[in-house]
Order: C-alpha cells, then structure tokens, then sequence
C-alpha cells in the first residue's frame, strides 16, 4: 500500500495506475529454483554478440563523434532510410518522414495514445489483448472495451455491432488496439479478409487503428500476410514494430510508421519523453542491417524458436489432460491454454509455485476481467529441460485436481 505523504497530490492517472502482472512475477521467476513459461522474453542464445561487439568496435573507430552525440528526436537518418526500405511490407511511397524511432514499441504506442486519445475516449481491444496496449490507453484516460477473438483474429463483424451499440449512447470511439499477428497472449493472427473488414470498418466508424506488430518476423509456418499498413489507403494506421524480438531488447529499438503528420506529432511528444531514442544502438543496429546481418538473424531466430514451440507443443500432447485445449501458434511466442470452465487459473498458479513453476494466468489480457479460466505459455526462454519438467508438473497438477473433483 503506498503511504507516501503526497499521495493526495498524485495525479488521478497515476493513482489508477497499475502495475503490470508480468512484472510483478520478475522477483518469483529469478529464484533459480523456477521453472519459468511466465515472460515473453527473447532467449540470450540467439543475442548476436560477436557480431555487436565486432560492429562496436568499428564504430569507436569509425563513427564515434556521431555515435555518442545527442540525436535528431525522429532518429538517424540513414536508420529510417534502411528501414524504409528494406523491412516495411508496404508498397505504398514510404520514406523516413513516414517513421520515428523509438524506445522498443511500448514507447511507440504510449506517443500514438498521446497524440490520439482524450480523457473518455474509447479504444476496442481483443478479448484477451496485451496489458501493455491497454495501460497505455488508460495511461491517457480512456477506457478499452473488448471484441471477442477467435481462431481468425479479432471478430470483426462483433467490432462493428459495438461501435455502433457504443455511438448511439453518445460514447467517442476513438480507435482500435490490435495485434494482428501471432497476437499476445492468444497466438492468433487476424486473417486476410478480416484486416480489410477491419480498414473498411475503421473508415466508416472514422477510427484509428494501432497496430502493434512485434512479432511478426517470427513466422514458423504458413504465408505472411500484409501488415494493415500495408493494406491502408486511408492513413488511419499508425504501425508500432519492435526490435526486441529479432535483435536485442537491451537496445530498446523499435519504430512507429504512418502518414507524415501523426509521425510528426508523435515526434513533438517523444521531444518531452527522452529528447531521442539511444544514439549508439540506433548506429549500431544501422550497421547490422547493412551488413545484412539482420535478415541471418531473423532467419536464425525462426528456426530456433521454431524447434521451441514444436517441443512444448509436444509435451503439452504428452502431459495434459484431454480436458484442457490450447492453440497451435504459427508464429510468436505463446501458447494460450483453456482450462476447465470452472477453474481459476489464479488458484493453478499458487500450487504451480509450490511445484516451482511459473506462468502467467490469463484474466490480466481480459479488460471485461473474464478469462479466469485461461493461461498463457511461453516458450521463448525456457530451455528444453525447463520446458519438459515444466509441463511435466503442471500436467501432473491438472490431473491432480481433475481426480479431487474440481
């Protein structure tokens, strides 16, 4: 509880404010002794650090005034440039006026909430979406509402009948969070024909949409699919990627793109954030992709990860009972897992500590507070002999629990 004497001078933002599950799980999950499937986070092994500390040092040498130099807010130059070119999907004009980058794609989404979002405003989200995105909306005052998912992504058709429903109470609906492929926590991706829908949709609502797209470079199976960017005639996306996933999430890179004037304003907002995002690892992360050191590494990646999610998924088949489900993933890093209807996660969680086991329930991906039923798996960090004995214990707890009655 805080007791900090000015607690009453707190801002009403701050005050609502709350901290985010995962975080709160960082102090459990360092205990050596966890089994841990709780953080999304990348696996150190595949962090390319020889190719780093060669490109560092060339730069020391080459590049080093500029390297240590304050920055432009919107980002090198050469940077966006590259990145224009070589790792957007679209094939509308785009050139470095269309792109900011910033401190991983959290960043990115709390600028586009900026400059987008009053006090009230509504965003619809998916049910379940990542807890960052809608912190970040509430971080501004609005409030998010929920679409129901399925296996093509966000319901569309459900999308429509609740902005219609909302705007006839006289409720703003100022846009749409989404992340359309391999979506955290879920693992789904947003089809084709739903990503026009939803563009079509946001036109005739007049809506933005955020579209937050980390993860799509980690594709296992399956054709890619246009980003909605990509797809966007209208300039009503603004495109949050980051590179986290595929590089280092220490350098805190990522980039927001869409139509040169929110890219702008974002651009004013991050002025009075942090000035610029880090100059060394803007240079550094410019040299590896002109080496094309970036696209070996997003190759490496997938097939690493690959092997990951076909090993969980095994030990899943193997260790679960039939009356609990999850999804196959195509791309991403998590398997979302449905227990029965009458459990809560949150209580699996507690007896899964005491076997040293760590996940992250469900319920905090739900803004309506559904979900209790539901779990989300990670596979990214965890090694092989971490996944299985994980599975393993948690697979002999459901069982456990399915013999008591429960």
């Amino acid at each position: 509880m805080d007791t900090h004497p000015l607690l009453h001078l707190y801002s009403s933002a701050a005050q609502k404010a709350q901290p985010s599950t995962i975080r709160d799980l960082c102090a459990l999950v360092a205990r050596p002794e966890i089994r841990s499937l709780a953080g999304g986070w990348p696996d150190p092994e595949v962090f390319p650090g020889a190719e780093l500390s060669a490109i560092f040092e060339t730069l020391m040498r080459e590049r080093r005034r500029e390297m240590f130099q304050y920055g432009s807010t919107e980002g090198v130059l050469e940077l966006r440039q590259l990145i224009a070119e070589q790792l957007m999907d679209t094939t509308n004009l785009f050139s470095p006026d269309n792109l900011l980058i910033t401190q991983g794609s959290a960043q990115g989404m709390s600028l586009a909430c900026q400059v987008f979002l009053d006090p009230g405003d509504i965003v619809l989200v998916g049910l379940p979406t990542y807890f960052g995105g809608s912190g970040a909306v509430a971080a501004r005052g609005g409030e998010c509402l929920g679409v129901p998912l399925d296996g093509q992504g966000l319901d569309t058709l459900a999308l429509d009948k609740k902005v219609v429903a909302l705007k006839s109470r006289g409720r703003k609906v100022k846009g749409v969070y989404t992340i359309p492929t391999f979506q955290n926590p879920a693992g789904v991706s947003l089809s084709l024909e739903r990503r026009q829908h939803l563009l079509e949709l946001a036109a005739e609502h007049d809506l933005v949409i955020f579209e937050d797209d980390p993860y799509r470079d980690l594709r296992y199976e399956g054709e890619d699919l246009p980003s909605l960017l990509a797809l966007d005639h209208e300039s009503r996306v603004i495109h949050l990627r980051s590179l986290s996933k595929i590089f280092s999430p220490g350098m805190r890179l990522g980039w927001a793109a869409g139509h040169p004037g929110a890219i702008r304003k974002m651009a004013v907002a991050k002025q009075f954030a942090d000035v610029t995002s880090t100059t060394p690892s803007q240079y550094m992360l410019l040299e590896f992709i002109k080496q094309g050191l970036l696209r070996e590494r997003i190759e490496t990646n997938r097939d690493f990860y690959r092997q990951k999610r076909n090993f969980m998924l095994e030990q899943l088949e193997k260790n679960f009972p039939q009356e609990v489900s999850w999804n196959r993933p195509r791309g991403g890093f998590f398997i979302f897992v449905h227990l029965p209807e009458t459990w809560d996660a949150a209580d699996l969680l507690r007896e899964a500590v005491d076997r040293k086991v760590a996940f992250v329930t469900g319920q905090p991906f739900f803004v309506d507070g559904g979900g209790q039923n539901t779990l989300r798996l990670s596979f990214s960090q965890a090694g092989r002999e971490e996944i299985e004995a994980a599975v393993k214990a948690l697979g002999a707890l459901t069982r456990d629990r399915l013999a008591a009655g429960f």
